[in-house]
């Protein structure tokens, strides 16, 4: 926005401050982070009231003058086009509390959170909780792995199903061909935690690398009812940092030819995954399961 164009603003978003005179918003990192880890668990699978669960259990400060955050704090902050900088003008004429949109969405206005792809993946996931019921019963991260895997055979992205409780490639799940195999989710994520948990991976990094690797042992050995849950949340978070690489062959290194309309076969002998940790080198994971 040009000065000349600017008015005193008379409110923000929350993980904005304003300047004094009021006529520039001040960016706060700490509260952006926590707009982004908010995104994070709902992409992973996580319902509104889970979320705020999580914070307040985490002892994350609120935004607002409440003490704790609750689902509809949440809920509304997921909807909000804020987040990655879009401002929808209104109209208060009436009396209206919520405003009417007029004209069209401004973007780029506020300093963003996070980008759009992120706000759309979050609507995504949310839409996926309502279909399967998951709701308030959102109490976990469904998918530690999410937008980190890929393919192996197309390259497109390894999507969650929460009813076949299983990673499929996005070409299968749209019945637009691939290898139409899947890999069962707790298989593949006991197989990758437990490749990360090996004491020789730490050999070939350097000393921070080791501390993060160290720390994300820690809690993936985390496996007491009042730990679990913060542990998911960051070993996500963990995994997103240190992960520059990730491959499923839910089909083997010889994938079969399959007929289009063929039964999606599940956790195929020969199966395996490849991973990069930062700038390492590629690794293969193969299931013991």
């Amino acid at each position: 926005m040009s000065e000349t164009s600017m008015k005193k603003i008379s409110a923000c978003p929350g993980w904005l401050g304003l300047t004094e005179d009021r006529w520039k918003f001040v960016f706060l990192p700490e509260r952006a982070e926590v707009v982004r880890n908010i995104f994070e668990l709902a992409i992973g699978g996580m319902g509104s009231y889970a979320i705020a669960n999580h914070l307040n259990r985490e002892k994350i400060p609120s935004f607002g003058p409440s003490q704790t955050w609750d689902h509809t704090t949440i809920d509304s902050m997921l909807r909000n086009r804020a987040t990655f900088g879009e401002r929808q003008p209104k109209s208060y004429a009436g009396g209206s509390k919520k405003g009417v949109p007029v004209g069209h969405p401004v973007a780029n206005y506020y300093p963003a959170a996070i980008d759009e792809a992120t706000f759309n993946a979050a609507q995504a996931a949310r839409r996926q909780n309502l279909i399967s019921g998951r709701g308030r019963k959102g109490n976990n991260i469904a998918n530690i792995f999410s937008k980190l895997a890929t393919c192996a055979y197309c390259g497109s992205e390894i999507k969650f199903d929460s009813h076949a409780k299983s990673l499929f490639c996005s070409r299968v799940i749209n019945d637009d061909g691939c290898t139409r195999t899947a890999w069962s989710y707790l298989d593949f994520e006991l197989n990758v935690l437990g490749f990360l948990a090996h004491p020789a991976l730490a050999e070939k990094l350097n000393l921070k690398q080791q501390e993060i690797m160290s720390d994300l042992v820690g809690l993936i050995m985390q496996r007491s009812d009042e730990k679990v849950y913060s542990a998911r949340f960051n070993i996500t978070l963990l995994l997103k940092e240190i992960i520059s690489e990730l491959s499923i062959s839910s089909a083997g290194s010889e994938p079969q030819q399959r007929l289009p309309d063929a039964l999606i076969g599940r956790d195929i002998s020969g199966r395996f995954f490849e991973i990069r940790l930062w700038d390492g080198p590629l690794y293969r994971g193969i299931s013991v399961g």
